[in-house]
């Protein structure tokens, strides 16, 4: 499906089952791919560097403080998307919690609700509602500036517009709504400097890992499962470990002889899967064209993920000649990565 054709919420083949699918539906990848590069020189090149000079000259505990005012102000959207899923009493407490910081928090600068009341935040929004009722997250769509998302999260942003105060001061004077929408995002980037670094970092693939958590993520939220932070990345980095093995026909298991490899090498990935057996057929052809592929095993908790890649050593343009030799032979997803 193309960004800007026409769907409705009873189109299957737009939004899904409704259920925790394994593999990602991405027709849009290439599209996608060419987003999450721009969103990545985006954050190196102007939002990291701004968010340094804004930490520079703010204080952590006043850029705490910005952040539970933010947060105090979208209370709206919890407020109602609660309601909506059934959760009267959850809405309650968001409520409560309103009044709590919006006065005794001195306008949401201090979350008083929790830290005197032990009121925690109940974080629900349109999306995560659509999900409860059984709406499937359809493709998955990378925009530019906003990130990772998909078909069922775009729609719940743009219902969840019209329940943001923020929305409304961008209606009336939109270059008053960029810059708070701007400082917002400069002020919570402030205080996780570093999270997409160490995600990018331990990635193979930082493009898959990142729809990858960003799905995982998403689905906790749905079913109320703690996700131990804000951050996707910080979800991630705390639910996923990789393994690098080298397996012999069979079964693929956790547990098998780890084989070192040096982190700076590069590899050629050939494809990954949820299906053992498919790596496992994968590995044998490889394997009868006397290359030594390796499988590189994600841990997820209630499933394995495999990533088949072929060692191309340190240089980068034999590694794209063996991704080249790849291809020609009907590898066609392969692609170099380190």
């Amino acid at each position: 499906m193309a960004l800007g054709q026409e769907f409705t919420l009873d189109d299957e083949s737009a939004l899904g089952n409704g259920q925790d699918i394994a593999l990602a539906s991405d027709p849009l990848e290439p599209m996608n791919r060419v987003f999450f590069h721009f969103n990545d020189k985006l954050y190196f090149w102007v939002l990291k560097p701004a968010s340094q000079g804004y930490a520079y000259i703010l204080a952590e505990d006043v850029r705490m403080c910005v952040r539970s005012f933010f947060k105090n102000l979208l209370a709206p959207v919890r407020i109602v998307n609660n309601l909506l899923q059934g959760k009267v009493a959850d809405s309650g407490v968001e409520t409560a919690r309103f009044i709590l910081n919006s006065t005794l928090g001195i306008a949401g600068l201090a979350d008083t609700a929790k830290n005197e009341f032990g009121l925690s935040p109940k974080d629900e929004d349109l999306g995560q509602t659509m999900g409860v009722y059984g709406i499937g997250e359809g493709i998955y769509i990378c925009w530019p500036v906003f990130g990772p998302s998909n078909v069922r999260d775009t729609l719940g942003l743009a219902g969840d517009f019209f329940l943001s105060p923020i929305s409304y001061l961008a209606m009336s004077d939109t270059g008053a709504g960029v810059a708070v929408n701007t400082g917002r995002e400069v002020n919570n980037t402030s205080l996780t400097i570093g999270d997409y670094e160490d995600f990018k970092e331990s990635a193979i693939d930082p493009y898959i890992a990142l729809r990858d958590a960003y799905r995982q993520y998403r689905n906790k939220k749905i079913s109320d499962i703690a996700v131990g932070g804000d951050s996707v990345y910080i979800s991630s980095l705390a639910k996923t470990e990789k393994t690098y093995v080298q397996v012999m026909p069979g079964p693929i298991e956790s547990d098998v002889e780890s084989v070192p490899v040096a982190s700076d090498d590069f590899f050629v990935q050939v494809g990954t899967s949820v299906d053992a057996e498919q790596v496992l057929a994968m590995r044998q052809t490889l394997l009868a064209m006397n290359e030594e592929p390796v499988v590189t095993v994600y841990d997820r908790g209630d499933y394995n993920f495999y990533a088949l890649q072929v060692p191309a050593g340190k240089k980068f343009e034999f590694a794209k000649q063996e991704e080249q030799k790849l291809c020609a032979v009907g590898f066609s997803e392969a692609r170099v990565v380190q």
